[in-house]
């Protein structure tokens, strides 16, 4: 069971596994997947086409995208998957079409335009290299 800590707009069809907490004010749009242990920070929001996998932190304002050129066909929309034990900061912009890796981190910030490789730390407008995650590199080995 996933836990809310206040007024949030979780659409019917979002897939929540066990223990997640969302913060206040997010949404979670439909069709979304969250995975085992994951912590969304209060004013995020996170539409159709996201998928979070398991052990994830997500912080405060994190803005997810599902639309490339708005506005356009739900079918132009592209997917954006967050690697299991991935670590997004507070106030990140994530575009649509995108996978941050397992164990990467994106720093408080940053607007990510293009791939995360696993392991990695990006921070920046945009988001680029900073170097490596090595509480995640000890993590996955």
């Amino acid at each position: 069971m996933y836990k809310s800590w206040g007024i949030s707009n979780i659409y019917r069809n979002a897939c929540i596994d066990d223990d997640v907490n969302i913060g206040w004010f997010c949404e979670i749009g439909d069709s979304v997947k969250i995975g085992k242990n994951v912590r969304i920070g209060a004013f995020s929001f996170i539409p159709e086409g996201v998928t979070i996998e398991d052990d994830c932190f997500i912080g405060p304002r994190a803005t997810f995208t599902n639309d490339k050129n708005p506005p356009s066909r739900k079918e132009d929309w592209l997917p954006t998957v967050v690697k299991k034990g991935a670590s997004i900061g507070a106030a990140c912009t994530i575009l649509c079409g995108v996978t941050i890796g397992e164990g990467a981190m994106i720093g408080a910030g940053s607007v990510v335009t293009k791939n995360v490789p696993a392991g990695e730390v990006w921070c920046g407008v945009p988001a680029r290299k900073m170097g490596d995650n090595e509480i995640s590199i000890s993590y996955r080995t």
